[in-house]
């Protein structure tokens, strides 16, 4: 055994650093800060304040930190640490406690090694003196782990606690040589195609400012202009102006002026690029109003008007100049009272309202099929409000993300996107302040015959067929208190149930999907609406709240996969009658979420080591293709998206050029493998008219790899095609100034020695084709 780190603390008026020799200098106050960021240590407080002491230890003569809190209370001290793979190691250090008291019998003080379970864990409560701790543990795949000073372990706790010096030794690491064993002669299910699935909900940049090619904010004035809220500058006294709350032409309230010779309105911050042309209309009403002239950075047209109802005035106008701070002027002249009700621009070029350069991307996805319009979101929403007359329909303040909806985006809108991209839709409904009853016309709206109430609807709106959805998600997230109707599980299932109950009642032929979520929840699900429920969902975001190895990082994705599936045969196996339903999974979101937000509200940045994860994710998915039904990545554009926009401009993530190489490259037959693949992630499968055998290989680490394949010698060619995922280094990023620091690569590949080469820090698809 060799020891690999001391860790030494100091303490410094609230600063802790860790350090090697004995005799450092207490640093002065000007030095703090940097001293904690160098040496990695983060402070994580939950309640109470912490208090430190700088009285030297007794044990090593060296400052000590100490938590202290006469509250109850849980917090900590956290280091990320790097380590081998398959490997063991044992951690030592120094413990000391001053009446800690536990808020349960469970808590107290003590230590923690993230989410490793380690061989002498101990809870310290009382008076004790200097008490040495051994801590062994065993890495798997993991390439780090996270060394945690807790006040507060298993449950809050007070008192005082104090750490010193610890050690890292490592006790013996495995050789690790990847091989896998293919057995081609046994086939699994075939992997769902839906398991490529992608997911779009209302907020932040997703639709609008995304997808949507709408450049104004706040079209319809939900917020009256010149006030502080609305992107629209005039010179009018806001004071003065009225509000029409009639609903006599629009659903929403409408700003009515007063106009003496003329008015102004002015919006900034628009994007334009030279030789686009541009159109749009303006909606409104006016008396005694004379003229409109409407202008784009200075191109101007010009309209004479005297209708005193509403009218609508189509306009273009064509840029000669590119600009980031273009600006929309509207000028009405004349006297006498007007009312704004709405105005849009588009570039001309969009696809029945979507941004052309985004459609190309989510083609480039080619998802089979897309959850909408939530999320969040639709435990909010009333369907009712996207549909018909976009100018009329209203901008209403939606609650779940604190944002403006516009509801351009709708019904008819969301299925031309369906129709544009050949995809299929999955249509969630509100079962959260929504009622069984407007589940239920919702669906006759989508696929109720012309002869019915909402069908007559749907065909007075503009499409006399029926658009025959098949898939229904039945609310979203109910079991959490963020969710808008969030109610407890014994009051859900009654309501899903009478939700389910009237949906198959408009159409017995479509097939629900049920909130679900690990443990209790699940169970009651299962117990009390398993016959009303075709599949269940299941959602997990992974963060960095790990101890940042690039290994632990990726393998996160297939360990929450694998885990969910475990969690459902367990329920079938105990739960009479639910394993002959063979109810599977639609995990209908996944992804990571953490930072930074670049892009807006969760506009998360996606570097190349969650590319990797991603790929990990889908080669879960295919070896555990007989319970999971679809995978919806969560979400599309901007908002944790695999697709990132500017105004102008659209490309993919890292993570949405994975999607778009194992959608077109992986098969879709998996086979039998054994082996040990490990420090890879390995899938195998056959392309759908078993051509071509296709390896998924995923090398989160820094070196590269060989990969040894038993069982196939004259079953395949030894020369192939290789598609790799990589990049500079594992925290590279795609951007609008660099679309391809990530990027995919073809090549041939040959198989030397029954083996490949697989390089450092990658995700690959290789391509052999079968011997006949």
């Amino acid at each position: 055994m060799r020891i690999l780190n001391v860790l030494r603390f100091l303490l410094l008026t609230g600063i802790i650093w860790s350090c090697g020799k004995e005799d450092n200098k207490v640093l002065l106050s000007s030095e703090k800060e940097t001293a904690i960021k160098e040496s990695d240590w983060q402070y994580e407080p939950w309640s109470a304040p912490i208090h430190y002491t700088d009285a030297p230890s007794e044990q090593f003569n060296s400052q000590v930190l100490m938590l202290s809190s006469d509250t109850l209370t849980a917090e900590r001290w956290f280091k990320k640490i790097d380590v081998k793979p398959f490997a063991t190691y044992k951690v030592t250090g120094y413990i000391k406690t001053e009446g800690v008291v536990g808020g349960s019998e469970q808590s107290g003080a003590g230590l923690g090694l993230g989410k490793f379970e380690f061989i002498g864990d101990t809870i310290f409560k009382g008076d004790t003196d200097w008490t040495k701790v051994e801590m062994q543990f065993s890495t798997a795949m993991d390439d780090s782990f996270m060394l945690e000073l807790l006040l507060g372990k298993r449950g809050q706790a007070k008192g005082k606690v104090y750490f010193d010096h610890f050690q890292l030794e490592e006790i013996s690491v495995k050789e690790l040589k990847p091989e896998i064993t293919v057995n081609l002669d046994k086939k699994l299910e075939p992997i769902s195609p839906y398991i490529y699935g992608q997911f779009i909900e209302h907020m932040g940049k997703s639709i609008y400012g995304g997808m949507w090619a709408e450049m104004l904010d706040d079209r319809k004035f939900y917020y009256v202009p010149g006030t502080a809220k609305s992107p629209w500058e005039t010179a009018v006294d806001t004071n003065l102006v009225k509000i029409d709350s009639s609903y006599s032409y629009a659903q929403g309230k409408l700003p009515v002026y007063q106009v003496k010779n003329s008015l102004n309105l002015r919006q900034q911050k628009l994007a334009i690029v030279s030789g686009k042309t541009y159109q749009g209309r303006l909606v409104f009403k006016g008396s005694d109003i004379k003229e409109v002239s409407i202008s784009l950075n200075g191109k101007e047209e010009h309209f004479e008007v005297s209708d005193h109802n509403f009218q609508k005035l189509p306009f273009e106008i064509s840029s000669e100049e590119t600009s980031d701070n273009a600006v929309l002027e509207i000028t009405f002249k004349g006297k006498g009272r007007l009312t704004l009700a709405a105005v849009s621009l588009m570039p001309s070029d969009n696809i029945k309202g979507f941004r052309p350069e985004v459609i190309e991307l989510m083609k480039q996805l080619d998802a089979p099929i897309y959850r909408w319009p939530g999320g969040n979101f639709v435990s909010g929403y009333d369907w009712k409000d996207g549909i018909g007359d976009p100018d009329k329909r209203p901008t209403k303040f939606e609650r779940a993300w604190n944002g403006l909806e516009y509801n351009d985006v709708g019904v008819h809108e969301f299925m031309a996107l369906c129709e544009i991209l050949d995809t299929k839709a999955n249509i969630a409904v509100n079962t959260g302040l929504g009622t069984a009853e407007l589940a239920a016309n919702e669906v006759e709206y989508f696929n109720g015959a012309v002869s019915t109430k909402m069908g007559q609807w749907r065909a007075k709106n503009g499409h006399p067929e029926p658009y025959q959805v098949k898939l229904w998600a039945v609310g979203n997230e109910m079991f959490g208190d963020w969710q808008l109707g969030h109610m407890p599980i014994e009051d859900y299932v009654k309501k899903h149930n009478k939700v389910a109950q009237a949906m198959w009642q408009v159409d017995p032929d479509i097939d629900l999907i049920a909130v679900g979520y690990p443990g209790k929840w699940n169970d009651m699900m299962y117990e009390n609406s398993g016959a009303y429920m075709t599949y269940i969902s299941e959602h997990f975001y992974k963060q960095n709240w790990h101890a940042g190895g690039l290994l632990t990082h990726v393998n996160q994705m297939p360990e929450v996969i694998s885990a969910v599936a475990e969690e459902h045969r367990r329920a079938r196996k105990e739960i009479p009658g639910i394993a002959d339903k063979n109810i599977k999974i639609a995990m209908d979101e996944w992804n990571y979420w953490y930072g930074p937000h670049v892009y807006g509200l969760l506009g998360t940045r996606y570097f190349l080591r969650d590319a990797l994860g991603i790929a990990a994710g889908l080669n879960e998915f295919s070896r555990q293709s007989d319970i999971y039904y679809m995978a919806n990545y969560a979400q599309t554009v901007n908002v944790i998206g695999a697709i990132k926009t500017t105004k102008t401009d659209a490309w993919l993530e890292g993570t949405g050029l994975v999607l778009k190489l194992y959608r077109k490259e992986f098969g879709t037959q998996p086979v039998e493998f054994n082996g040990s693949p490990q420090p890879l992630d390995v899938s195998v499968t056959l392309t759908e008219d078993g051509e071509y055998l296709t390896i998924s290989v995923v090398n989160a680490t820094h070196e590269q790899q060989v990969l040894k394949l038993d069982g196939l010698s004259g079953s395949i060619a030894t020369s192939g095609k290789a598609f790799i995922i990589s990049g500079e280094h594992d925290m590279v990023f795609n951007d609008e100034d660099n679309k391809e620091r990530i990027s995919i690569t073809e090549a041939g590949i040959e198989i030397s020695e029954n083996s490949i080469a697989v390089p450092k820090e990658s995700a690959g698809i290789y391509n052999f084709k079968m011997n006949k």
